[in-house]
């Protein structure tokens, strides 16, 4: 009887890449239907799993071909997954999986406060879990030391030499192991992964703690790769949230220019164009004592995220009459952080007001 390579993978207990492998340098024989699909003999595969069974060097190259496997499959899956969340979930995923754990936080590392911030933690099952508040390594040196050398490190609160600090937070938890592996991109440290077990203390093999090392590294290169791409689309968005301010501040300053109106409705009307232009929260325009305010579509959207549960990053920016004749001061609250020349964009609108406002 002749079996197909998913059948053979069942049978030894090995994915259907690593049989296509073993076809293919001859490890393990194989004839050719006429379409060109590979079937391989019963017996073959019977011969194969006793030898296995009874071989330490075929277990050992069954043991090479689960790294390769392992690797190529999380190194594709890591590949096409850009969106920062999406990646951080398939690297917690595949560490609980691998190593068959509870819980997998990754965090990134500030060199320079010498703290580290968690990105992200989740459970065995994809259940994310609230993040962790930034702590600094002074309080934790076996992770400061994970960080700075570039090594792995297991903490079982049942070891007697284990790093107390890290003890204390795992019986807090009420954790019982924690491996910690750096994320390193040339040579340089770039955050950590940590992977906890809830139920017992883990003396990890050779080859899992090679696979974690190698993922690892995978799962760093993919990270530095998602905020490179977040930065080229937060750019991309921010060049047209420019030109259309620019356009809509366009017609408005037009149409301020033209009009033969008094100083509080000059401060009025520069306060409703950068709300409209900038989606802004709200804008107070004040000139010579007198001020102005104007609420933007802004206001709405804060409103949406604090009923939805999530943070609003609301940000205050302040530009005044680049010229220095006046005072005219524009205060304006986004719902987020300014993004690339909005700053610039609001000194400009600032100095066409000051010049209308002070005829």
């Amino acid at each position: 009887m002749y079996l197909t390579v998913q059948q053979a993978a069942r049978r030894l207990g090995v994915s259907p890449v690593t049989i296509r492998r073993w076809t293919a340098t001859g490890f393990l024989p194989c004839t050719r239907t006429a379409g060109g699909h590979r079937r391989i003999d019963e017996h073959d595969i019977d011969d194969l799993a006793k030898a296995i069974g009874g071989s330490n060097h075929l277990a050992a190259q069954l043991a090479r071909e689960r790294e390769v496997d392992v690797l190529v499959n999380t190194a594709t899956a890591l590949a096409v997954k850009l969106d920062l969340t999406e990646l951080l979930l398939e690297i917690a995923m595949r560490m609980t999986s691998l190593l068959d754990c509870h819980f997998c936080a990754i965090s990134e590392y500030d060199a320079e406060a010498d703290a580290t911030r968690t990105l992200a933690e989740y459970d065995h099952v994809g259940q994310r879990i609230p993040d962790a508040s930034p702590y600094r390594l002074r309080d934790f040196p076996l992770t400061r030391t994970v960080l700075r050398e570039q090594v792995t490190a297991v903490v079982n609160v049942d070891d007697p030499h284990a790093d107390p600090a890290e003890v204390a937070e795992l019986r807090r938890e009420g954790d019982r192991s924690l491996l910690m592996v750096p994320l390193v991109v040339q040579g340089r440290s770039i955050g950590l992964l940590e992977v906890v077990d809830q139920k017992r203390s883990r003396q990890y093999t050779r080859q899992e703690l090679r696979l974690a090392d190698a993922i690892a590294g995978q799962a760093a290169v993919a990270i530095q790769n998602a905020k490179l791409f977040a930065e080229r689309r937060r750019s991309d968005e921010d060049v047209a949230s420019l030109r259309k301010a620019l356009a809509v501040l366009t017609a408005r300053m037009a149409e301020l220019g033209d009009a033969d109106e008094k100083r509080d409705d000059v401060l009025d009307a520069v306060a409703k164009a950068v709300c409209e232009a900038l989606g802004a929260i709200s804008c107070v325009a004040s000139l010579g004592g007198e001020s102005a305010g104007a609420f933007g579509a802004g206001r709405l959207a804060a409103s949406r995220e604090h009923r939805d549960g999530r943070r609003a990053n609301a940000s205050l920016v302040v530009a005044r009459d680049p010229s220095g004749r006046t005072d005219l001061t524009l205060a304006v609250t986004l719902p987020h952080p300014p993004g690339e020349g909005q700053s610039e964009l609001l000194d400009f609108v600032a100095a066409v007001g000051a010049l209308v406002a002070g005829r």
